[in-house]
């Protein structure tokens, strides 16, 4: 019988061996589940930022938005005032005055038969005492300014065609006679007073019917909050042709400049000579 001997110490070695496999292996998924949670801790921190920002400037946007409903509440309101002050108006002049709002702004609408004859620009007696009501809404109003809108019919002038030579020019008429009244009679500024004639080209009827005409032939008051003023001379567009001639100066001819360098080297000679003489 044969008998065989093994030694301890291998068992040890592999059983050494093996733990630290297991602590290596142990090591790598707490090393790998470390890692991951940075990772994700890391994308969490950018998430956050990305967030905080988002919310930044949905803040901001939101709060540009209140001050714009906040400006278009105010013009609303303002608007309401000032067209319940026209309507005010209207009614303490009646005679079908009345008030309207258009892409413009609000309209203060006079009938021709309040201010003017048919197919005249002189204003009638009671058309002036309608005016001084106008004056005085001005004045009451001094930052507000006015652009006085003559409008006709489409008919043709006949009975007073030696005045005028069409509706245009009757309308225009109409609208600088009454700019008249209130700057010279009334002592309103020119410049809160400006005038248009539309003749029939700005109707709010049919001209088709005695009616619509009749509708038609009236004077506008366009109330206007701030005129619009032209733009600095300096910043005027310039044609082509002036673009050149500003950024390509006209040389001098050739023989005044050869005319020119002999004059120059005698008035250095005189210079140098008399240098000498002091």
């Amino acid at each position: 019988m044969v008998f065989k001997l093994y030694s301890p110490y291998p068992l040890e070695e592999n059983d050494m061996s093996n733990r630290g496999k297991k602590y290596m292996k142990l090591f790598l998924l707490v090393a790998f589940v470390g890692m991951s949670g940075c990772a994700e801790l890391s994308e969490l921190r950018n998430l956050n930022r990305r967030q905080a920002i988002t919310i930044r400037d949905q803040s901001d946007e939101l709060s540009r938005l209140k001050q714009q409903l906040s400006s278009v509440s105010d013009k609303l309101k303002s608007s309401e005032e000032e067209m319940n002050k026209l309507r005010k108006l209207a009614k303490s002049i009646g005679e079908g005055v009345t008030v309207r709002d258009t892409i413009e702004g609000p309209v203060l609408l006079f009938p021709e038969k309040i201010l003017f004859d048919s197919g005249m620009a002189v204003i009638k007696p009671g058309g002036e005492k309608a005016l001084r009501k106008m004056a005085e809404f001005l004045k009451e109003n001094p930052t507000t300014f006015i652009r006085v809108d003559g409008h006709t019919d489409s008919d043709p002038i006949i009975r007073t065609k030696h005045l005028w030579d069409s509706n245009h020019h009757l309308s225009a008429a109409r609208a600088l006679s009454v700019f008249h009244f209130l700057t010279k009679t009334e002592n309103i500024g020119e410049g809160k007073v400006h005038i248009a004639g539309f003749g029939p080209n700005r109707s709010i009827a049919s001209n088709s019917t005695s009616a619509g005409k009749k509708e038609n032939r009236r004077v506008e008051f366009l109330i206007i909050s701030q005129p619009a003023a032209l733009p600095p001379r300096e910043s005027s567009i310039t044609t082509e042709e002036e673009q050149v001639l500003v950024e390509q100066p006209e040389e001098a001819p050739a023989e005044e400049a050869e005319a020119a360098e002999p004059v120059a080297a005698d008035e250095s000679s005189e210079a140098t000579e008399e240098s000498e003489e002091k």
